[in-house]
């Protein structure tokens, strides 16, 4: 089994090597790669310079290197045509092909080229022109067109290299090798690092994204508007690592008509001198506040999200264990925006990650609270009922005391009005 074989099985089937065997397998890879790299240099110049001394050869010959293969081509095709047919056309073809590509290696180590990656590439090419055409007159002009690239004076040796000489030179081939197993060191290592951007299997996760495995999970009790402690079976989803930010919405602004940039355009972004709204500099990277629920499910339809249930946000905040908080069942100042941290503002969305989520999903305490697809009594809705239906808003903001911060806390808000500046919201994704 290869190494780069090998570490896709370890990835599919078995637990992830520690971090130090993944870095040590990393580095190994790493040098190999670089090693091959290095005799793929050597290589390309010693392939360099053997085309040139043979393209050089081939101006001075009498006879025309089409007019040689075109010849031998033609001599194959008496000889099979004298034996008695095969019985299936396909093995047929393939048989002649084979027969034509050793004739023409043959014919081409004759004319002085015996670099193997030189000779089989050209030999290949030749003989798929030549298979089914037994006329040399045919097959002579289909031959020159071919070798245009391979003897003009004006050919350059880097464009022929890349269009087909690297996959057929032997060093090509190793260094090919040499980089999937790079890569898939990196990508072990990668997952050992941080499991939560991978699926079960291995498949990576939707950047900026973490994977929430489907099951049975304890909600509730909440308090607010309260609702009883009781368990719920989700599917598996993909939840966002951190709220939308300012940032990520104006790229959706930016992409609509006038008319709906002005509606779906957050309260909290200031008039510039263009007459449009922007969202501050300074800010680009803090949660983006100030829009309503038909905002935020435009903008997750723009991306090809959703927004979340209200039981998919808890079971991302509470984890299997239906924690009280993301990091735990005790409140710990500091790992939240909150009234206690006496900001007054919000902070960048990939801030406290010691407050994340079992799932490692950040700021669902605190920062700003978050718009789900959740009505008060419970229904998910697609489409918002009215623009003064309850819908249910979760985690706090950075005015929330720390009983209002965290997995039991719910509130509701009118989803199509309420533009708070502590309201944003974070999106979800069904697997494929």
């Amino acid at each position: 089994m290869s190494f780069a074989l090998s570490l896709v099985v370890a990835l599919l089937v078995a637990p992830a090597d520690d971090e130090a065997v993944a870095l040590e397998r990393y580095r190994q890879a790493s040098q190999a790669k670089e090693a091959a790299l290095a005799t793929l240099e050597q290589a390309y110049v010693r392939i360099e310079e053997a085309w040139v001394e043979w393209r050089s050869a081939e101006q001075g010959r009498d006879v025309a290197l089409a007019d040689a293969l075109a010849a031998s081509a033609s001599e194959l095709a008496r000889a099979r045509s004298e034996r008695p047919p095969a019985k299936e056309a396909r093995n047929a073809r393939r048989a002649e092909l084979e027969e034509l590509q050793g004739s023409m290696r043959a014919a081409l180590e004759a004319r002085g080229l015996r670099e193997p990656a030189l000779r089989d590439t050209l030999a290949d090419a030749a003989a798929r022109e030549a298979v089914g055409r037994a006329s040399r007159e045919e097959l002579r002009p289909r031959l020159g067109a071919l070798l245009v690239p391979w003897l003009e004076r004006s050919s350059r040796f880097e464009l022929l290299w890349n269009d087909l000489l690297h996959g057929h030179a032997e060093e090509g081939r190793a260094f090919k090798e040499r980089y999937d197993e790079y890569l898939a060191a990196g990508i072990e290592l990668d997952r050992v690092r941080h499991p939560e951007s991978y699926l079960p299997g291995g498949a990576k996760i939707r950047t900026g994204m973490v994977y929430v495995p489907g099951g049975a999970y304890t909600v509730g009790p909440n308090v607010g508007f309260e609702r009883k402690k009781h368990k719920v079976t989700v599917r598996p989803f993909l939840i966002d690592r951190c709220e939308v930010s300012n940032g990520e919405y104006a790229t959706f602004i930016e992409s609509l008509e006038p008319e709906q940039r002005v509606a779906h355009t957050p309260r909290t972004w200031d008039v510039a001198s263009d007459g449009l709204a922007h969202p501050p500099k300074d800010r680009l990277d803090h949660p983006v506040t100030g829009v309503t629920w038909r905002d935020a499910d435009a903008y997750a339809k723009f991306v090809s999200k959703r927004l979340p249930a209200e039981d998919e946000w808890e079971v991302a905040c509470r984890g299997r264990d239906a924690l009280q908080f993301p990091w735990g069942n005790d409140y710990v100042e500091g790992r939240c925006n909150d009234t206690r941290l006496k900001l007054g503002t919000t902070v960048p969305a990939s801030q406290f990650e010691e407050g994340g989520s079992p799932f490692k999903v950040l700021n669902l305490a605190g920062n700003v609270e978050e718009w789900t697809s959740s009505l008060e009594e419970g229904e998910v809705f697609d489409e918002l009922p009215s623009n003064i239906a309850a819908v249910v808003v979760r985690g706090g903001h950075f005015l929330s005391p720390p009983e209002n911060v965290g997995a039991l806390f719910r509130w509701v808000a009118p989803g199509g009005s309420s533009r708070e500046p502590y309201l944003g919201f974070r999106c979800v994704a069904d697997l494929k």
